[in-house]
């Protein structure tokens, strides 16, 4: 890792090909883990009640709420600030981790009434244990904003895939142990702590090397300013991502906030544990070249769209055969919750193209307000539709407030960011249109082998393979014929 004369890791020189090397790598590697992670979760979810995923889900809701005050921006301080000391970083460290050390004491000696209030029948020990997560969480916070800021994401990426394929394994092997629940507080305790150490082992080498040098004051009075928008937009959308666990839990049991939390987990996942990790590297990227950053916000959002949209349809047709038939029929009252997710997901995935590179290009205070009322939004939709109509309620919740978020995002966000509107439809257009093709052909096919006597789940998955196969054809064809032009 070079390092610069104030002590610190040097970004590397960005160029097109890095860019899309350090995205293969990020989400590559991130995929395998997740693989790992999902199939661990899926084979937990056949062994355990649902009552148990919904204990650990008010718990790690907490946690992730929790770890934005532990960061307090300390993250998205470090992307933008431009003139890193080693005095600055270590100071960082310890004001996360001695507001972690609290916060944990806090969530430990509340986790009775905790479960009693969001997580009824729960199991209050468990959610006790969880809360080391943050100041595990606290030691990697520096190690991680450095490892993105000097474009390390090999590095990263294979200390996240490690992580997370460490932590499945011991899951699957607690509960194959009959450890319970606690197979589920193993998977994220040991996940948290392995990101502390490997993050802080390939961050360390960088550190020793070169001077400390004194920090302008108006680098410092920069990175202030630029750690309180962080710190907001940090604590809404982590607020707006975990409020329904919550507002759940207080009008159900433990049982009902697990069937959410799954949904949940799943159908967000093109956006937590996909478009987020390619994010990574569109804002270190923004930060390093803003002058690119419009052309590159195209083209992200090009891409994201032509993988995750044909999914949509696929996904929303074949859950209520393939989700009971995997996770086990008592999993079967999270499938309208999932489909109704699974548009919110897709579509906040695509849309955090723009997002990060706006917090790259020094616009992170347009960001927070943003989420700002995006975060009041849902929590306003969510006490009201989960009282009419409980986890399905929640998920509508998030796909009401979804609709003039993007369209912020797609005007005002979209100029911010150095692109126009009309640069963005431009670019979706081939792909809206391969959709709707694939969306006539599965269902024509689906109606044809229903009508000639075919069982519907093979009709559904033969439709949504088919509807897969036409869209991927077409967008084949739309994007080989433009680079050769």
């Amino acid at each position: 890792m070079s390092v610069s004369a104030k002590g610190v890791p040097r970004p590397r020189e960005l160029t097109g090909r890095s860019l899309i090397a350090s995205a293969s790598w990020m989400t590559g590697s991130h995929l395998v883990a997740q693989a790992f992670a999902y199939g661990s979760l899926i084979f937990l979810a056949r062994r355990l009640p649902p009552a148990s995923f919904g204990t650990v889900a008010v718990g790690t809701a907490v946690v992730y709420i929790a770890t934005l005050l532990v960061e307090r921006g300390t993250y998205g301080g470090i992307m933008v600030h431009p003139r890193l000391t080693r005095a600055y970083l270590v100071g960082a460290f310890w004001r996360c981790f001695l507001i972690a050390a609290g916060l944990a004491a806090a969530m430990a000696a509340s986790a009775g009434p905790l479960v009693g209030t969001f997580a009824g029948g729960g199991d209050a020990p468990a959610v006790a244990l969880l809360a080391v997560c943050l100041p595990l969480h606290a030691i990697a916070v520096v190690p991680t904003a450095l490892l993105h800021k000097s474009m390390r994401f090999r590095r990263l990426a294979w200390a996240t895939a490690v992580a997370n394929m460490v932590s499945a394994a011991v899951a699957v092997a607690a509960v194959l142990a009959g450890a319970g629940v606690w197979s589920l507080v193993a998977r994220q305790v040991v996940l948290f702590g392995l990101l502390a150490v490997l993050t802080t082992a390939l961050c360390l080498p960088g550190l020793r090397h070169g001077p400390a040098a004194p920090d302008a004051s108006g680098a410092a009075d920069h990175a202030r300013t630029a750690n309180r928008w962080f710190f907001l937009f940090g604590v809404t959308m982590m607020l707006a991502a975990n409020l329904d666990y919550l507002v759940v839990g207080l009008s159900s049991d433990a049982s009902l906030v697990g069937l959410y939390a799954l949904a949940f987990t799943i159908a967000m996942a093109p956006s937590t544990q996909f478009s987020e990790q390619v994010g990574k590297v569109l804002f270190a990227a923004a930060a390093s070249s803003p002058e690119t950053s419009g052309e590159r916000t195209v083209q992200s959002v090009r891409l994201m769209s032509a993988l995750l949209l044909p999914l949509l349809p696929a996904g929303i047709l074949l859950a209520p055969v393939v989700l009971p038939a995997v996770l086990g029929p008592e999993w079967a009252g999270m499938v309208t919750a999932f489909q109704v997710l699974w548009l919110a997901g897709i579509g906040y995935a695509i849309d955090n193209c723009i997002g990060e590179a706006l917090s790259g290009t020094g616009h992170i205070d347009f960001r927070a307000k943003v989420m700002a009322a995006r975060c009041i939004a849902t929590a306003i939709a969510l006490w009201v539709l989960v009282s009419i109509d409980g986890i399905r309620g929640a998920a509508l919740a998030h796909v009401v407030v979804f609709l003039p978020y993007v369209a912020v995002y797609a005007t005002v966000g979209a100029r911010l960011a150095g692109t126009t509107p009309g640069d963005l439809w431009h670019a979706l257009r081939p792909i809206v249109a391969a959709v709707a093709w694939q969306v006539v052909v599965t269902f024509a096919l689906l109606f044809s082998l229903r009508a000639a006597g075919t069982s519907d789940s093979v009709a559904v998955c033969a439709a949504g393979a088919a509807g897969l196969a036409a869209s991927g054809l077409l967008l084949l064809r739309t994007f080989v014929g433009r680079r050769s032009q």
